[in-house]
């Protein structure tokens, strides 16, 4: 959008910030701590361990969503259409100049005709702003304003771009080349269809917990989300490489700019709305972070961004079936229940392991454990770093812990992940499976 007035500017800025209507959007969470209250009260059971057994259908539903992952799914591509839909790339960074390179190059190896593509950089980065002179694409700047997130910045660009399909991706994103066509071709086979999201996956070596985020992502992608996919179920959204009707979008508000995970609270919405979703097969790699640290605070804004869903649409979010509500339900409240409950939980269960409580808590963790070591042979990373799932658990925990301290003293606050810390060459490895 050329020549544009203040007030043009403005009014683009304000819908940005508030496209979402206030009562399916988190700035409408008035009392956050009543979240807060929830999660501590959810682990309470399993402190009288009588009462615990409330919540074995939680437990035996994440480890059926889990259990999925055993299987090897297999994908199609779909006719090509009489006509490609335009495609919008929108590309958030924020302070992050020295990814740009390896960005543009990624873009340029895309397979599709004429896509779109813009960069949106926020007003007051100048270190970014100041590489981006030799950026062979569009750049638009996004005009300063609260909150700070990035779906503010993406709602911010819908508005100056056209694409009939609109696809994001992070500034750390490396796209399959041939993802965009096997994507949009995907999203055209049903009418109904709104959304299609590609796999994520770790696509560089590091220390342990780079690579447990790395097998979590193979459970997911691979394995949890083309079987919820195949049954016609909604599922989470990740935060990038999701194909999305740019008419749908926009029906349902866009993006909601005060939520921490807007894909998943997108999700939920477009499931509310009667679309479907898919997945294809195609990957993109994602640097994963490379310390503990890192990983906490990545880890604890999603959690919070799930307790802000959870909280805006409730226990059984609102969607045509029972069974859709039932699907965002396990893994929205019922996934922050079990990750509340695990610390007392095993402990409970160490005191008095020949319990059936206790042995029904080891025998999920033993399928855990053998779930993330089918997930670590497939993807081609070490078998013997599935021993290590206990141990993840307990960053979950702790993660929450600060993603409930954050839902009440600073709602919005985005947590960065920093990236460009991996070596470029080093992020060549082959992901298995893509």
């Amino acid at each position: 959008m050329k020549h544009q007035t203040f007030e043009q500017i403005d009014e683009a800025a304000q819908w940005a910030a508030f496209s979402v209507p206030e009562h399916l959007s988190a700035r409408s969470i008035k009392e956050p701590w009543v979240g807060a209250l929830l999660i501590v009260v959810a682990a309470s059971p399993l402190i009288y361990p009588p009462l615990a057994w409330a919540l074995v259908p939680c437990f035996l539903a994440v480890l059926m969503l889990r259990a999925a992952a055993l299987v090897g799914w297999s994908d199609h591509d779909d006719p090509e259409p009489d006509r490609w839909p335009s495609l919008t790339i929108l590309l958030p960074v924020y302070c992050e100049p020295s990814v740009i390179a390896e960005l543009a190059r990624a873009m340029r190896a895309l397979d599709y005709p004429s896509p779109e593509i813009v960069q949106l950089v926020e007003e007051d980065d100048q270190e970014t702003r100041a590489v981006l002179d030799f950026w062979p694409y569009r750049v638009l700047v996004v005009p300063d304003g609260k909150p700070r997130t990035k779906p503010r910045a993406v709602n911010y660009g819908l508005l100056h771009t056209r694409g009939e399909v609109v696809v994001v991706f992070d500034a750390e994103d490396r796209p399959a080349p041939d993802q965009p066509k096997r994507a949009v071709a995907r999203l055209l086979a049903d009418p109904r269809r709104a959304v299609v999201q590609g796999v994520l996956a770790c696509d560089h070596d590091g220390p342990l917990v780079t690579r447990l985020w790395a097998l979590e992502y193979a459970v997911l992608f691979r394995g949890v989300l083309p079987f919820l996919s195949q049954c016609g179920l909604p599922f989470l959204l990740g935060g990038t490489s999701q194909y999305l009707r740019r008419d749908a979008l926009m029906a349902v508000g866009a993006f909601d700019a005060h939520n921490v995970t807007e894909d998943a609270d997108l999700a939920v919405r477009l499931a509310g709305a009667g679309y479907t979703s898919s997945v294809v097969l195609s990957v993109t790699g994602e640097e994963a972070p490379v310390s503990v640290t890192a990983w906490v605070k990545q880890r604890s804004r999603w959690m919070k961004g799930f307790c802000q869903t959870t909280l805006v649409h409730g226990i059984l979010p609102r969607a045509p079936r029972l069974r859709d509500r039932i699907a965002l339900a396990v893994q929205l409240p019922v996934q922050l229940i079990c990750i509340a409950s695990h610390p007392v939980g095993m402990a409970v269960a160490a005191n008095d392991p020949h319990r059936p409580l206790a042995v029904m808590l080891f025998s999920g963790y033993a399928l855990s454990v053998a779930v993330f070591a089918v997930a670590a042979r497939r993807v081609g990373r070490p078998v013997r770093d599935a021993l290590a799932l206990p141990a993840y658990a307990f960053l979950h925990a702790i993660a929450l812990g600060i993603a409930v301290v954050e839902l009440v003293v600073a709602p919005s606050h985005w947590a960065k992940t920093a990236h460009g810390l991996v070596n470029p060459r080093a992020r060549e490895r082959v992901v298995a499976g893509g």
